[in-house]
C-alpha cells in the first residue's frame, strides 16, 4: 500500500537553505550571489546538485540569472506587482501622484523603524549613498540611481523582510518614476541643493536614532516632490 520515501535531495537541502535565507533577511532582494564555486565549497558538495537547486530556485521566482555571469536574489512579489503597475503607471504623471502618497506613508514609517533596527553596516551603506548623492550634485548628475538605492537601502534598514521584497518590486518602477521626477525638479536650480539636504536630514536622523525626525523629514521629502512636480505640470500646462 505504502512507497518507500525517497531520502530528500541534496537540492533540495539546498533549496531550503537558500529559502530560509531569504525568508529571516539574511537574503535581500538585489543581493548577489557569491560564483557557483564558492557556493559549493562553502556548502560542502559538488557543482552539480548547486546548479539544480539554483535552477529551481530561478523557477520559482527567487533568484535570477543576468547573462550567465552574476545571479541576483529577486523580489518573491515581482512577477505578481511589477509588470501590471508599469503598465499602469508608464507615461502617465497622475499615476505618479498615487505612487507617492503610497510612498509617503510607507516611507515615513520605514525611516522612524530603521531608527530602531539598523546596524552599523546599514549606516554605513547609507553613509556611502548620500556620499554618491554630493558627487552627483557636484557633477550636476540627475542622480536618480543613487535616490532610489538610498530609499531601498532604508527599507532594507528596516529589518522587515516584507516590506524589503514589496520596495524591491518597485525598484524599477521607483527608478522609472524618479527619472521623470528629478527631471523636473531639476529644472529649478535650487531644487538640486534641497533635495540633497532633504537625504541628508533623513540620513542623519537615522544614524542618531531620532525616531520622530526622521518619520518627519521622509514625510517632508515625499511631500516636496509632489508639491513641486504638481507646480512644474500648472506652469507647463
Amino acid at each position: 500500500m505504502f512507497k518507500k520515501i525517497p531520502s530528500r535531495k541534496i537540492s533540495d537541502e539546498i533549496v531550503g537553505q537558500f529559502i530560509d535565507l531569504i525568508e529571516r533577511g539574511i537574503l535581500k532582494p538585489g543581493d548577489k550571489l557569491p560564483p557557483e564555486r564558492e557556493m559549493a565549497k562553502e556548502l560542502g558538495i559538488s557543482r552539480l546538485p548547486l546548479r539544480e537547486a539554483l535552477k529551481a530556485l530561478q523557477t520559482m521566482g527567487f533568484i535570477d540569472t543576468q547573462n550567465r555571469r552574476k545571479t541576483l536574489v529577486q523580489a518573491i512579489t515581482k512577477s505578481a506587482l511589477q509588470n501590471p503597475l508599469k503598465i499602469i503607471l508608464d507615461g502617465n504623471i497622475q499615476k505618479v501622484f498615487e505612487l507617492l502618497e503610497i510612498r509617503q506613508v510607507l516611507e515615513s514609517w520605514a525611516a522612524e523603524r530603521a531608527t530602531e533596527m539598523a546596524t552599523d553596516q546599514d549606516i554605513e551603506k547609507l553613509e556611502q549613498i548620500v556620499s554618491r548623492m554630493k558627487e552627483d550634485f557636484k557633477k550636476g548628475n540627475l542622480g536618480d540611481k543613487a535616490d532610489v538605492d538610498f530609499h531601498l537601502a532604508i527599507s532594507h534598514a528596516t529589518h522587515n523582510t516584507i516590506l524589503s521584497h514589496l520596495m524591491a518590486t518597485w525598484y524599477q518602477l521607483l527608478w522609472d518614476c524618479q527619472k521623470i521626477s528629478r527631471e523636473k525638479l531639476f529644472s529649478k536650480e535650487k531644487n538640486k541643493k534641497l533635495l540633497l539636504y532633504q537625504h541628508i536630514e533623513i540620513f542623519e536622523a537615522i544614524r542618531d536614532h531620532e525616531m520622530k525626525r526622521a518619520g518627519e523629514a521622509a514625510k517632508r521629502h515625499i511631500l516636496f516632490v509632489e508639491e513641486e512636480l504638481k507646480k512644474y505640470l500648472n506652469n507647463a500646462s
